[in-house]
């Protein structure tokens, strides 16, 4: 007698919380772990994986190859717009001007005779400062992103393909022109 499937895999529930944990971050184990806050249940990261990769043995081998399919399209989809969001963080902080805002509070004191009294009056200052730039995530994206920067970084040539280098002696101009004259002279070679 087969055990009952602890989820109904063909259904989009199940699918859209896989995609929304994987655009939280989580790996495919954590993910597994994670199914339990939403459906009570969870999956082991073994049978969340064979069931990912389409070797999953309580299912038939259609059911492997279109559930499998599914999942990676899923957590694809998700991964791809965690990193989407990063890259944005990351180029926001690499062109600063992004503002922080701090905010202290004071509370007004006096000394008399001696004693500290409060007075309870409390005065809160709020300061914004603008970031500048990152150098260094500035260099990191152009060396990713342009290729010209990244010859640079790597000490590259700039130098045409197919141009020698290192000649010694070059060509004699005169002696070459002499013989293209000829040339046409004596009507070809």
């Amino acid at each position: 007698m087969a055990r009952a499937p602890k989820f109904d895999y063909d259904c989009n529930d199940f699918y859209d919380e896989i995609l929304a944990l994987a655009i939280q971050g989580y790996t495919d184990a954590e993910i597994a772990d994670a199914l339990e806050g939403r459906f009570g249940l969870s999956l082991s990261p073994e049978v969340f994986s064979c069931m990912k990769n389409g070797n999953y043995k309580a299912w038939t081998d259609d059911e492997n190859q279109r559930r499998s399919a599914r999942l990676s399209k899923v957590l694809a989809r998700g991964r791809r717009k965690i990193v989407a969001i990063i890259r944005g963080s990351y180029l926001k902080a690499a062109l600063g001007g992004k503002k922080i805002t701090g905010k202290s509070t004071t509370t007004r004191k006096r000394i008399v005779e001696g004693q500290t009294i409060q007075d309870g009056e409390e005065q809160t200052t709020v300061t914004e400062q603008e970031l500048p730039p990152n150098v260094q995530a500035l260099g990191n994206l152009l060396y990713h992103y342009d290729t010209d920067w990244r010859k640079v970084e790597r000490g590259a040539d700039d130098t045409p393909a197919g141009v020698p280098q290192g000649v010694e002696r070059g060509v004699d101009i005169a002696a070459w022109i002499r013989r293209e004259c000829q040339v046409k002279e004596g009507g070809g070679r």
